[in-house]
């Protein structure tokens, strides 16, 4: 695969110098961390942490829930850098912006992109606190979406290697995992019951918004990709409600164990 060029190229690279120097270098894995899961690089061994605001062109993260730092760290015997919070286009933030991290990561070696996110679990089965695989991606985000690259293909862009993997590990660690299609949609509103319906009947099981632009951005750099969401509500038709923001995060804090343990023995299996 021919990967694009980045259209901020010198933004990226002068990013990626800076990391370079303070010892970032070739990461094996990257992971990005949806809300409320910044607890996820609590103790983990051989951490090293650069603030958001350190890097050059690094945009800011604005949403509560979103620590705002590249951690270096070892996990699963794989060396990992995570991105510790992520900017979405609800921000008013251009593609560029958005998967900047993404691109980053990239440009340092990552070969592999584990993404998280925070999701609205849309499936009768699921239940608050559950991981879900992600097998697919419905993209819903409206408004300018440009990439480097006029056109490539989406088809396969989670890889179906690291998905058994996850399975693999999820038996080994006992942890309950969901599957399904994941849908990205512009935000920052909740989806109305309406939108929910018409999401299940696209064929989607979680709906979030973020992930499916910084997969599209992976995919066409030709990094694997594996997606887990963290279901921290679900609003379905007789037990919707008006969720809440604080809501998601605290799902999130409670879901970050398990996903760290899912993650952790994923990589160990590469």
């Amino acid at each position: 695969m021919t990967r694009p060029r980045d259209t901020d190229f010198a933004a990226v690279s002068a990013a990626t110098r800076m990391l370079l120097d303070r010892g970032l270098a070739d990461p094996d894995v990257a992971v990005v961390l949806g809300s409320g899961l910044s607890s996820f690089v609590d103790g983990l061994g051989d951490v090293l942490v650069v603030p958001y605001s350190d890097i050059p062109g690094f945009p800011r993260t604005a949403v509560s829930g979103h620590r705002g730092a590249v951690v270096g760290c070892t996990l699963g015997g794989k060396r990992t850098l995570v991105l510790s919070g992520r900017v979405h286009h609800y921000e008013g933030l251009p593609p560029d912006d958005v998967t900047f991290g993404v691109r980053l990561a990239a440009q340092l070696g990552a070969g592999v992109l584990v993404i998280t996110n925070a999701s609205g679990g849309i499936d009768p089965g699921f239940d608050v606190g559950d991981l879900m695989l992600i097998s697919d991606q419905i993209a819903a985000v409206s408004g300018s979406r440009k990439l480097p690259q006029s056109t490539f293909r989406m088809a396969g862009a989670y890889s179906e290697r690291l998905k058994a993997l996850a399975r693999e590990a999820a038996t080994d660690r006992k942890i309950r995992l969901r599957e399904g299609v994941y849908m990205g949609s512009l935000g920052p509103t909740y989806e109305t019951p309406a939108e929910i319906r018409m999401a299940r009947l696209m064929g989607a099981r979680a709906v979030g918004m973020s992930t499916v632009s910084e997969v599209q951005a992976a995919h066409s750099r030709g990094l694997d990709v594996l997606g887990i969401a963290l279901l921290t509500n679900v609003p379905l038709p007789g037990r919707f409600h008006g969720t809440t923001h604080e809501e998601v995060l605290e799902a999130g804090r409670r879901g970050a164990g398990a996903l760290v343990s899912l993650v952790s023995n994923t990589l160990e299996r590469l």
